[in-house]
């Protein structure tokens, strides 16, 4: 699993953003991780017409993803807040259950 994070801010609209652009083996793992990540942010509002949008209070995060090449699959992972904090947090939430579904599926096939 390759990943990459970049923090920014953005000073026209004030909001903290956190990019983060991931490789997971295969789309059924991507569907997977996009099933739990809605599963856990349930209560918030969502949109999955384009990827997988959540608004949180003070901020959203979007999962697209992004061109993909044989080995593995690419998407990105874009979090907006107005708190610092609560975009790290969330970002920190989003890469625990990434990791979550990259062990999982590493015990199911090697055990």
């Amino acid at each position: 699993m390759n990943s990459s994070t970049q923090e920014s801010f953005v000073n026209s609209t004030q909001y903290f953003e956190l990019t983060n652009t991931e490789s997971i083996p295969n789309k059924r793992l991507y569907k997977k991780f996009i099933n739990w990540v809605s599963g856990e942010f349930e209560l918030f509002l969502q949109d999955n017409l384009h990827g997988l949008q959540i608004f949180f209070p003070g901020g959203w995060f979007n999962i697209n993803e992004i061109e993909t090449d044989k080995d593995a699959f690419e998407f990105e992972i874009v979090v907006k807040s107005k708190y610092e904090q609560k975009g790290i947090q969330i970002n920190v939430q989003l890469k625990a259950i990434l990791n979550h579904i990259l062990k999982l599926k590493l015990t199911i096939f090697h055990d």
